[in-house]
């Protein structure tokens, strides 16, 4: 027995050394995978950083774009409203002429006597038209 107990000691000691060497190389290799994953993230950051600069220096050409855009757009809309006040505008003009004519003719009819009365709005011919 004295030679198995010799021998095992001699198995572990000769297995220290491998020991040694293998966790000094797993030692190596999760501070070599750290050093890489720092460097991933310091890679991410200055990516991401010069995003959000890119986006900033963007930034007042989009708010120029959009504010165009909203400025041409109610423009527009301006534009088309005053074309049916101004359509609105004339019709009313055009009934207030008409209105005034027959309201003429008619105080006309009133103030030269014998002239044919005619109400507001009838049709007649103006004095000295021929007949």
């Amino acid at each position: 027995m004295a030679s198995k107990k010799r021998r095992s000691n001699q198995d572990l000691d000769s297995l220290i050394p491998a020991l040694k060497s293998e966790e000094k190389h797993l030692e190596d290799l999760l501070a070599d995978a750290r050093a890489r994953a720092e460097a991933m993230v310091q890679d991410a950051e200055a990516r991401a950083a010069a995003r959000v600069q890119a986006a900033r220096q963007a930034l007042p050409g989009i708010l120029q774009a959009e504010h165009e855009s909203r400025r041409a757009s109610l423009e527009s809309s301006a534009a088309e409203a005053g074309r049916a006040e101004t359509e609105k505008t004339q019709e009313l003009e055009r009934r207030a002429r008409a209105a005034m004519d027959a309201t003429v003719q008619y105080i006309v009819g009133l103030v030269w006597p014998g002239a044919a009365r005619n109400p507001p709005g009838a049709a007649r011919n103006p004095p000295g038209a021929a007949r």
